[in-house]
């Protein structure tokens, strides 16, 4: 495996010249001539790209098309030609290198940029006894937003030429005494713009410490559910990519099972009021974020029939445009504004001294989170027991959705309970969940495409190729359906926390 680029920060009395002459006298370089670079930093949201030791940028000239570069440390730069726009998905990417190596790591994310930087650059190659370039060497000094950042000396491994890479390393640490960048440029850049190189994650870190009280511990994951939410708001305001709306839902659907599976903890009038205001951004988001899954699978659903139903893509693709028309005027709106406030409020409710009307507040938070993932559970099993062959549909959704709350339970308050009892617990519930969403999601796919049949009689061929659209659709489903049982009975083995 290849060393990742190192970069080593330099002293501010060393001038460029004078590091070189350094460094000649130590290594055979072959040195470039100095050059000025302009270039955007690009990644996902959540960072996907620097989570997995990758640098995206283009220029930061405005064109038409720009050329991105994605950098990997041991690996020539992959470059493709891609439309400028403010977020650019694996889509708008031309097939070829680049895009088969951001496949597997963007997904559904969409790169945007994150930073601009300005940089003065002298390269040089170290070459070996047969004059091999063995190290790529780079003397950078970044300026972002008019400030400028401490320079660096970054070292790129060459693919082949590991120890080559060890050895040089060896020699600027201890005979120059070159320490590592507390920070690599990226982070620094973005930091500079006012972002995070960590990106927004949309799963909260939460651990409250044993003991604590259970309206305590219930404000401060609300609190950081909210800035989940708040962080996504703007990216779907301005359809950046589809991930931006489900972060924002997620975050507003725990947020909901909070409030509901930790009742008597919050003041009642507040508490009933806010569960109602967020029901409402979860069903006027909901028809988009249905479009959208059904817009994402869709080279997957269509196959071969993708011809014949190009006219239901287009229609689709025209109710998205209205549906996030819909939701744009709701996230603008005073009442979506308000119930974030409410949100806030209620997580920053002081402990109750009086909890005759929270009778929970002041109970640990472990206690009561303990009894509700035991309750929930119970639930699962009896209504899972239950379900047939003969069994409505609506049976499975309502599973699936008490399945999610027993999930955020275990997520957000499993900390204090014993690892070998939430981990397996939340692995075969997620197994069940894969399940139960596949075949709701399919049920949504089935009534969406039967609703706009009718404004599809003028396209016979795309009517013909949308029943069969259908029956795959609705064999998938019964497929999912056959495999309930089987993962139900896995998931309903284990044990759960204890109180």
């Amino acid at each position: 495996m290849s060393p990742g680029t190192l970069e080593l920060e330099l002293p501010a009395e060393l001038d460029d010249r004078a590091l070189l002459g350094v460094l000649a006298r130590r290594l055979t370089l072959d040195v470039g001539r100095a050059s000025t670079t302009d270039r955007v930093l690009l990644d996902t949201f959540d960072a996907r790209l620097r989570a997995a030791g990758l640098r995206a940028d283009w220029p930061a000239r405005r064109a038409a098309r720009r050329r991105m570069t994605l950098r990997e440390p041991g690996m020539p730069p992959r470059t493709a030609d891609v439309d400028d726009a403010p977020a650019v998905g694996l889509a708008d990417l031309p097939a070829g290198p680049l895009r088969d190596r951001l496949a597997p790591v963007l997904e559904e994310r969409a790169l945007i940029a994150l930073a601009r930087v300005r940089s003065r650059v002298l390269r040089a190659a170290v070459l070996n006894a047969d004059a091999k370039t063995v190290v790529r060497l780079a003397i950078e000094h970044p300026v972002v937003d008019g400030a400028a950042l401490p320079g660096r000396l970054v070292v790129e491994p060459v693919r082949g030429y590991e120890r080559d890479f060890d050895r040089v390393v060896g020699r600027l640490r201890e005979g120059l005494g070159l320490a590592e960048a507390d920070v690599p440029l990226f982070d620094a850049a973005v930091t500079a713009a006012g972002g995070k190189p960590e990106g927004v994650q949309s799963k909260v870190a939460f651990e409250p410490e044993p003991g604590t009280r259970s309206d305590v511990a219930a404000g401060q994951v609300l609190l950081l559910l909210l800035e989940v939410a708040e962080a996504n708001v703007q990216g779907v305001l301005d359809d950046l990519d589809t991930e931006f709306l489900h972060d924002l839902r997620v975050s507003v659907r725990r947020a909901r099972s909070v409030l509901r599976e930790l009742e008597g903890v919050h003041p009642p009038r507040p508490w009933a009021q806010l569960r109602t205001e967020l029901k409402w951004v979860q069903t006027v988001t909901g028809p988009l974020r249905d479009l959208d899954v059904q817009l994402l699978e869709w080279d997957e659903v269509a196959g071969a029939r993708g011809d014949e139903l190009a006219p239901l893509l287009k229609l689709l693709e025209r109710r998205r445009a209205a549906e996030l028309a819909r939701v744009r005027r709701a996230l603008r709106s005073r009442r979506f504004a308000a119930a974030l406030e409410a949100w806030r409020a209620l997580a920053l409710t002081p402990p109750a001294d009086d909890t005759e009307d929270r009778p929970r507040a002041a109970l640990p938070i472990e206690a009561v989170a303990a009894d509700r993932i035991r309750k929930v559970y119970r639930r699962m099993i009896r209504d899972g027991d239950r379900i047939d062959d003969d069994s409505p549909d609506e049976d499975l959704h309502e599973l699936r959705k008490r399945g999610k709350e027993l999930r955020y339970l275990l997520e957000l308050f499993g900390s204090p309970f014993p690892k070998s009892v939430v981990r397996p617990l939340v692995s075969t519930l997620k197994d069940l969940q894969e399940v139960l969403g596949r075949f709701q999601d399919r049920a949504v796919q089935i009534d969406l495409l039967h609703e706009v049949r009718d404004e599809l009689r003028d396209e016979p061929a795309t009517l013909m190729a949308l029943g069969s659209l259908l029956d795959a659709l609705v064999a998938d489903q019964h497929a999912a359906r056959a495999e309930f049982a089987a993962t139900f009975d896995h998931f309903k083995g284990h044990a759960v926390p204890k109180p």
